[in-house]
């Protein structure tokens, strides 16, 4: 029986992503210790205080880029789809996203519209994210080809979609990478957990898994098989610095984080996702799957923002002969 992971058609896109492209600014709270301090996974400071902070860059980003670029670079033909505003952000995507050898034929801007936006406020190796999203419907392009799509966080603007997302998977077998955004799950609508159950696989963070499934306290191994009945074919389960879970109904493999330092810590779920489904589609494993997005999501940690640090497939293999006893084990 042919691996679904390897399906191959002439003339088509790998993988299109599908969501908002944003102009992240990167805001360091590092240097103003004494007015912002980080408490109980807060960030505390004073209402009317004036605090001076590290603009330490500003760059083209949203999970869908982020995906497309970290596949660009392993080898991958990528799309995004993405509404965005007639300004200064679509010039700066358009020029980001044709550098990184992305196909922008799906990118559309609109007229008295503002592109999404970000700020990225990061203290002691940890983000706060202030996002904003356009607030424009996506559509999926009609005849549209390709193996994989991906879809992660969205607005408002997200049942349609989802809709014609069921549609064309029935139609066309595409296979669907799936990272719900926060609004989706906190919604839980029965749109979602219709995409869930067609997924290839879904990718979720502890704190998002048990939201699905309705329970904050149950362990990761219940956890993981009561995602995998919502219908995915396989389920990642990212826990931060403790490191990632794979489950594909029979075993599941825990992988730690691989080691390095952590500067700053945007995208590390994106270019984690992107590399499992890279080694996927190379044909590789569950277990190298989560191989790669640790080893790319430590890179990516390494630097500022979510695109500087992605990894080339030869680069993550570099890094893997490095350390050959680090993997995942089967939990029993």
């Amino acid at each position: 029986m042919l691996n679904p992971f390897l399906l191959y058609c002439a003339h088509m896109y790998d993988l299109v992503s599908i969501g908002d492209i944003k102009l992240d600014v990167f805001i360091s709270l590092d240097d103003c210790i004494e007015k912002c301090n980080l408490k109980k996974e807060q960030i505390l400071f004073k209402l009317g205080e004036k605090i001076s902070v590290n603009v330490q860059d500003q760059q083209i980003a949203g999970s869908a880029p982020n995906v497309a670029t970290a596949l660009t670079r392993m080898g991958k033909r990528t799309a995004v789809v993405s509404n965005m505003g007639d300004d200064i952000t679509h010039k700066m995507a358009l020029e980001f996203l044709r550098k990184e050898g992305i196909a922008t034929t799906y990118v559309k801007s609109h007229k008295g519209v503002r592109s999404a936006y970000s700020a990225v406020l990061n203290i002691q190796g940890e983000k706060t994210i202030l996002v904003s999203y356009i607030k424009k419907k996506n559509i999926l392009p009609k005849g549209l080809k390709t193996k994989w799509l991906y879809i992660s966080e969205m607005g408002d603007e997200y049942e349609s979609l989802y809709k014609q997302l069921l549609t064309h998977i029935k139609v066309e077998h595409t296979l669907l990478g799936f990272n719900p955004g926060n609004q989706q799950i906190m919604e839980g609508k029965p749109i979602l957990y219709k995409l869930i159950k067609k997924s290839s696989v879904l990718f979720v963070n502890v704190e998002e898994g048990q939201r699905l499934v309705g329970s904050s306290k149950i362990k990761i191994k219940t956890l993981a098989d009561r995602l995998f009945k919502l219908g995915p074919k396989e389920v990642v389960v990212t826990d931060g610095r403790k490191g990632a879970y794979g489950y594909d109904g029979t075993n599941l493999y825990f992988c730690p984080i691989y080691p390095g330092p952590r500067n700053e810590a945007t995208g590390a779920g994106d270019s984690f996702a992107a590399a499992y489904l890279g080694a996927r589609m190379h044909g590789f494993s569950m277990r190298e799957g989560l191989m790669w997005g640790s080893v790319n999501a430590a890179s990516v940690v390494n630097v500022i923002g979510p695109t500087p640090g992605l990894l080339r497939e030869t680069q993550i293999k570099a890094r893997l002969r490095k350390l050959p006893n680090y993997g995942p084990e089967i939990i029993s």
